[in-house]
């Protein structure tokens, strides 16, 4: 008889934005018994990609850290509350062009610096005809 272990707790989650808008959206975590996390106890963080590598940032066209174009213009915070924030300027999503991206959401404890993929899914990017030049 097998016994199975699964460590993967990422929940997909699929995004899709217009081009040069602003974007902010937030998400609640739980725990397995329903009660928010404390995120000021994690940093995160973000990436999106046009690939599916992650030997190297070059094909990262959004980001909460260095490396690859059009990085440290995202935000990911937590709050006490298991509020998790996303959000990405105008002149971010202006400079990524219209498609179907990946992307992910680490959460890196603080105390001990684990890290564990929360979420994860497509990142899509709808034309605009009013953007930024």
């Amino acid at each position: 008889m097998a016994i199975n272990l699964n460590l993967d707790i990422a929940q997909e989650l699929n995004i899709t934005v217009r081009r040069g808008d602003s974007m902010s959206f937030t998400v609640t975590v739980k725990d397995s018994d329903n009660d928010a996390i404390d995120l000021t106890d994690y940093n995160f963080v973000m990436d999106v990609r046009s690939g599916t590598s992650n030997k190297s940032r070059n094909d990262v066209v959004l980001s909460n850290r260095a490396g690859g174009k059009n990085t440290l213009l995202s935000s990911v915070t937590g709050t006490a509350d298991g509020t998790l924030t996303v959000s990405a300027s105008k002149r971010a999503t202006n400079n990524i062009i219209a498609g179907t991206y990946r992307f992910d959401i680490a959460a890196i404890k603080k105390i001990d610096d684990t890290e564990q993929t929360w979420f994860y899914g497509r990142f899509t990017v709808n034309e605009d005809y009013s953007i930024l030049v």
